[in-house]
């Protein structure tokens, strides 16, 4: 039944169509087209967002920046300098040996005497009667009895004395100040954060764009009717309006499953186990437990054992009687006086020496005691202290700052977007009239283009051949379909001379459609070697001109 149905639907299009099959009033020598009034279609463009709009986030790190400070390292305090004793040097007698006395003899004066002794007495001689004589013995004292003094000497003795040589003293001592220590916390650092970002997660997609509805157009049938009874076949084909497919461009995209996102994170956190010492630092103080004071400290005197010499008996004498001495002489003694003539006899008389000696005696003379010059240092001035200001002592410790923390910065990357030409429907078209056109435009006619070897690439001067050849074409016959040929000479592959023809005729119809040329009115057809015009097929050899006489590109106007 639906077979029927479309059978009858379609005679009735074809008898429509059929009724505007020719021309009316033709003139003879006239060419005519057949003028399809062409559906309208404008281009429009569609944005497509191929990658959203997204935050990318950058991390700026915290900024720090190095400080210094000063911390009491040491208290202030006092040091205790000992200035010492003074001292002199004395100089001190020491009686090494007693003042005394001693008696000097004083010896006996010894006296010469000269004595005259009658050594023959006077007499008188009897001349008649000589005397009578006799020796005699007597003695003469030559020294007389005396006494001698004997000096009993001085008992001393030798005593140890002990001198000073130094009297005794005190000096200072220094019991220092005791210091002790103790740890004193700072900030060490200040800690900033730190941004983890996730970035944006995509995902990717695909959209697909409509770039051309649905739409229909008229087309003859390949084929006369079957109960055509005409000669020409032409007369009996049939217009069908056959329905186009839509077409449509699928356009890859990206979506967003998730924007970029940031994760705070305390850099004390990382650092150290507990915050409650995060970026603490410690340093040792030196404090003062107990000042520095002084204790007298006794110098013994210094003392010297000296031996002196000490008088324990005074020198005394011993008297010794020295006898006299006596001296026996001889001498002549007249006994019996002569009795005759006295004749007087004169005494003979001697001089005699003799030696007074007078008693020895003794004299005291005094001894002058000795004396040892010592010296003997003396503290003139006792030790006192000074006390000198401690300072106390600064240390200077390094410390991290925290300038700014660490922040995101946000930067939103605009969304991608893809213009994609759509042509939409603006004119419903449809079969028209024939149109009347210059005859030479229904055949071939010579595009004189010159592509560069292997090159589907209009230059400028090719461009310039369209806008002076085709443009002025298309503008005096709107409406009109437009083919455009491209060939090339047989050298060269098959396949490769076809795609390359393809691609120079699709350059053209491009280049046109960019001047606002409606592209469903243009048909762009590469032919390769396929319609070759002379004999230069494969294997045949041809010069370079006859080559180029294939190598061209062609346009002719065509029924819609």
């Amino acid at each position: 039944m639906k077979k029927i149905i479309l059978l009858g639907l379609s005679l009735l299009v074809a008898n429509v169509a059929f009724s505007q099959d020719l021309p009316t009033n033709p003139e003879p020598g006239k060419c005519y087209v057949r003028c399809v009034t062409p559906d309208i279609w404008v281009n429009q463009e569609v944005t497509v967002e191929v990658s959203p709009s997204y935050k990318k986030l950058s991390v700026i790190p915290a900024q720090y920046k190095k400080e210094t400070i000063t911390v009491d390292s040491k208290d202030a305090g006092q040091s205790l300098e000992v200035i010492p004793a003074q001292y002199t040097t004395e100089s001190f007698s020491v009686v090494t040996k007693e003042a005394s006395q001693r008696l000097v003899k004083v010896p006996s004066q010894v006296t010469t005497e000269t004595e005259t002794v009658t050594t023959s007495e006077a007499s008188y001689s009897l001349r008649v009667v000589p005397a009578k004589y006799e020796n005699r013995d007597f003695e003469v004292v030559v020294q007389p009895a005396y006494q001698k003094v004997e000096i009993i000497p001085a008992v001393y003795e030798t005593r140890d004395v002990t001198i000073t040589v130094k009297e005794p003293s005190q000096r200072l001592e220094v019991i220092p100040a005791e210091w002790g220590t103790e740890t004193l916390t700072y900030k060490k650092r200040e800690y900033g954060s730190t941004i983890k970002t996730t970035p944006a997660r995509f995902r990717s997609d695909s959209e697909t764009i409509e770039v051309k509805p649905v739409t229909a157009r008229w087309e003859m049938s390949d084929t006369p009717a079957a109960e055509c009874a005409s000669s020409d076949p032409n007369d009996c084909r049939y217009w069908c309006y056959k329905g186009v497919p839509a077409e449509y461009t699928t356009v890859s995209v990206q979506r967003l499953d998730s924007d970029a996102s940031f994760v705070r994170t305390s850099d004390c956190d990382s650092a150290s186990g507990n915050s409650n010492d995060c970026g603490m630092g410690t340093y040792t103080r030196t404090t003062l437990v107990r000042p520095a004071t002084t204790r007298v400290i006794d110098i013994p005197g210094e003392t010297k054992t000296v031996k002196t010499t000490v008088m324990v008996t005074p020198p005394t004498t011993r008297v010794i009687e020295i006898p006299e001495v006596r001296k026996t002489i001889s001498k002549r003694v007249m006994v019996t006086p002569p009795t005759t003539e006295r004749i007087e006899i004169p005494a003979e008389t001697k001089t005699v020496k003799r030696t007074v000696i007078s008693n020895e005696s003794t004299r005291v003379e005094g001894i002058d005691s000795q004396s040892t010059t010592f010296k003997k240092t003396v503290m003139s001035t006792p030790p006192t202290t000074r006390a000198i200001a401690l300072k106390g002592q600064n240390k200077t410790l390094e410390v991290t700052k925290l300038v700014s923390d660490a922040r995101v910065e946000e930067t939103v990357v605009p969304a991608v977007t893809k213009t994609v030409t759509k042509e939409v429907l603006q004119t419903k078209g449809g079969l028209t009239t024939w149109k009347e056109v210059e005859c030479a435009l229904v055949e071939y006619q010579a595009l004189p283009i010159n592509w560069n070897l292997g090159s589907a690439t209009l230059t400028p001067e090719a461009k310039r051949i369209i806008d002076t050849r085709l443009m002025p074409v298309l503008q005096e016959n709107q409406g009109v379909k437009l083919e455009i040929a491209s060939h090339t000479d047989s050298r060269g592959g098959v396949t490769a001379n076809q795609d390359l023809s393809e691609r120079r005729a699709q350059s053209v119809a491009r280049y046109l459609e960019s001047k606002g040329v409606n592209g469903s009115l243009l048909v762009a057809n590469g032919y390769g070697e396929k319609r070759l015009k002379n004999r230069c097929a494969d294997g045949v050899s041809c010069t370079e001109r006859e080559h180029s006489v294939n190598r061209r590109t062609e346009f002719r106007l065509i029924n819609n």
